[in-house]
């Protein structure tokens, strides 16, 4: 009996100083964690939008029209000369084949994609990894990559579906699907918002 009862303090020690210790570390590495995707979020909306632009957040992100689509940010963006608003950016968490995955999606006020930048991607390596992969190509005579091929594209003209007007990756239909509806969904959000506030 008493060897139970001396283990069981034993755990309990334990228990309490390594939970101790991960309190102390997540104090330690909150604040570096922030700060990295605060830069990595001004970086993106920087990469979405090039130029002298503002980016100004909204109070409240704007509504999804798709509940697989959350929207968690929101942001006008506003030309610094003429403080006249030229678009939006939303940051989209859409469900991936291994993890959620979050991105901006930059939309001018015409409706057409300035751009969509990956903040978080736990795909299969070699596969719906490459969505954000630079040097991954699904147009290789243009050059074209998996975000790239989004640009120009308007929200509203044009489907946005993988193997139609999309070019998904190969072995990563889920992952093509799920970059392709959060930019749709996003993109109809934005325009509805610029639409209703007259912008």
């Amino acid at each position: 009996m008493k060897s139970v009862v001396k283990f069981a303090i034993t755990l309990g020690l334990i228990a309490a100083i390594t939970g101790f210790a991960l309190a102390i570390v997540y104090q330690i590495t909150k604040p570096i964690i922030e700060a990295q995707d605060l830069k990595a979020l001004q970086q993106g909306l920087s990469e979405i939008f090039p130029g002298d632009y503002e980016f100004v957040k909204l109070d409240k992100p704007i509504s999804s029209g798709d509940p697989s689509v959350q929207i968690t940010e929101s942001y006008l963006v506003k030309d610094k000369s003429t403080q006249k608003n030229v678009g939006m950016v939303a940051r989209v968490v859409v469900p991936g084949s291994q993890a959620p995955i979050e991105m901006l999606v930059g939309i001018k006020s015409d409706g057409t994609v300035s751009g969509v930048k990956i903040l978080k991607l736990n795909e299969t390596a070699g596969l719906g990894a490459n969505a954000d992969n630079p040097k991954y190509y699904v147009d290789k005579k243009n050059k074209i990559t998996f975000l790239g091929q989004f640009i120009g594209k308007n929200v509203e003209k044009d489907k946005l579906i993988p193997k139609e007007d999309i070019i998904a990756m190969s072995g990563a239909t889920i992952t093509s699907r799920a970059v392709s509806t959060g930019v749709k969904v996003a993109g109809q959000a934005i325009v509805s918002y610029l639409k209703e506030a007259g912008q």
